[in-house]
């Protein structure tokens, strides 16, 4: 490693205290730059609140009328980004990550590269051009796949969470590029209670709400079971029911105690390939059994795969009666341990390798 500290900018829309899944990988990165590799970090992020040392807070608001062909945040900020750096005297970068979404900011790069002569990565933290969870028409396909491949071409290296995005990322085999799962936080202490399947079997929910979650009530109301809800989306939610319990967007902490209070996990997945999920992570670390919700395919895609090897993965169709019937399998299943070790590639620091040798390879 070189003697001469590095440089290092990454650019974040969201950054912590904002507690979802994206700021705190930017925020876990900013934290761990400067040992893992010797390096001067500057952040530049929309998020209102942050605050710290060498934090640059450029304002999200603004107009475009390309926002009215592909409605991105990053469209607007990425004009804000270079006023700010155009204003402001900041280290100059030996190498630049922008992570997102949104991705529009992504167009920073070749403006980055000739003025500041660094290295630049894309973090894919989820699918730009081609996400299947979303219905594009064929003409926005089309348009995303040309600006992201622009975007792609003029960047050093890409970053994204599983093989599956990789495939369906502009040039990601072609350019210097890495795997690198948001995974958990180990710095943070968790002491689960252990995991018992029986009648008074509990399930939790972390996270967001990927589609609607009222089969999930209709099947935790008639199997009599309780359900506590730990994210953003409290508002979907039937707190009148009796089994149905809300602590609302909490913090991770608080979120590794919920969940390792309760025996179950839950997880909504489209049933695509592509998507990934951080809570599985949480589960996996915690111990818990896993009940996975499907929208579509059941036992494909990268939940599957990393799920393999986990005893305790419970598969169900996304409707009342298919949940139900599940619920009453983990009832009457028995708790398998884990193989000891199994979560500890999942760790960020362990994740966090794969960034690092990204950036000794670009930065030589």
């Amino acid at each position: 490693m070189a003697t001469n500290k590095r440089n290092i900018w990454i650019i974040a829309f969201a950054f912590p205290p904002n507690k979802r899944v994206g700021a705190m990988r930017a925020g876990y990165w900013c934290r761990s730059f400067p040992e893992a590799l010797n390096a001067n970090v500057e952040v530049i992020t929309g998020q209102e609140d942050a605050a710290g040392e060498k934090i640059h807070v450029v304002p999200k608001s603004g107009s475009s009328i390309w926002t009215k062909i592909i409605a991105d945040d990053g469209i607007i900020w990425k004009k804000n980004i270079q006023s700010y750096l155009e204003s402001n005297s900041l280290d100059q970068p030996d190498l630049v990550i922008i992570t997102g979404g949104p991705f529009m900011h992504f167009g920073l790069t070749p403006w980055l590269k000739k003025k500041y002569g660094c290295k630049v990565i894309l973090d894919y933290r989820d699918p730009f051009a081609i996400n299947p969870g979303f219905k594009n028409s064929w003409l926005k396909v089309k348009i995303k796949q040309f600006v992201e491949k622009r975007f792609n071409a003029a960047a050093d290296g890409l970053i994204t969470v599983n093989e599956y995005c990789g495939k369906i990322i502009s040039l990601f085999d072609s350019k210097p590029s890495v795997i690198v799962q948001n995974g958990y936080d180990e710095k943070v202490k968790c002491e689960p209670n252990d995991v018992v399947m029986s009648e008074d079997v509990s399930f939790s929910y972390a996270g967001k709400f990927y589609f609607d979650p009222t089969p999930i009530q209709e099947a935790v109301n008639q199997s009599e079971v309780n359900l506590h809800y730990i994210g953003p989306d409290e508002s979907q939610l039937d707190l009148d029911s009796d089994f149905v319990h809300s602590k609302g967007f909490v913090d991770y902490p608080t979120a590794l105690d919920v969940i390792g209070n309760c025996d179950v996990g839950i997880i909504q997945t489209f049933g695509h390939e592509f998507q990934s999920t951080t809570k599985i992570f949480d589960y996996v670390r915690c111990e818990r059994a896993i009940l996975i919700v499907s929208g579509d395919k059941l036992h494909e895609g990268s939940i599957h795969d990393e799920l393999k090897k986990y005893p305790n993965v419970f598969w169900a169709k996304n409707d009342a009666e298919s949940i139900s019937e599940a619920i009453t399998q983990i009832k009457q299943s028995t708790y398998v341990k884990p193989p000891a070790g199994f979560a500890d590639k999942y760790s960020r620091k362990y994740q966090l390798t794969n960034v690092v040798e990204l950036i000794d390879q670009l930065l030589g």
